[in-house]
């Protein structure tokens, strides 16, 4: 009997007209030659199914993450906002004079303007 390596496409087409439901609940699907001839591309096809699978869990873990920053930005920002605004409050002139009088430190408020000084140092 004469090995064949290469089977005929004929010989292909009735393997592949013999796959009943038996053969494949039997599992004797496994073991035909169409199979067995393409089991690297169906590994392929299997590790990129898995790919695709681990970068949707990775897309929605970083999805879920920026949305929680996002919402830690606006609490930020609106207490940023608060600051700058009660910064405002008491760097007013008046504010700053009454904590002055309150805390008796003894400072007045200049009752003449600046002097500008000309020249330099050397």
């Amino acid at each position: 009997m004469k090995n064949q390596e290469f089977i005929s496409t004929k010989q292909e087409l009735k393997e592949a007209e013999k796959i009943s439901w038996k053969d494949l609940f039997s599992g004797d699907i496994l073991t035909s030659t169409f199979l067995v001839k393409q089991f690297s591309f169906i590994i392929f096809c299997i590790f990129l199914m898995m790919l695709y699978i681990s970068n949707q869990y990775q897309y929605k873990k970083v999805y879920r993450e920026f949305g929680s920053l996002k919402k830690q930005v606006s609490v930020l920002q609106f207490q940023s906002m608060e600051l700058r605004a009660e910064l405002m409050k008491y760097s007013r002139q008046s504010q700053v004079l009454k904590r002055v009088e309150d805390r008796k430190l003894g400072l007045e408020l200049s009752s003449e303007p600046p002097i500008i000084l000309e020249g330099g140092l050397k």
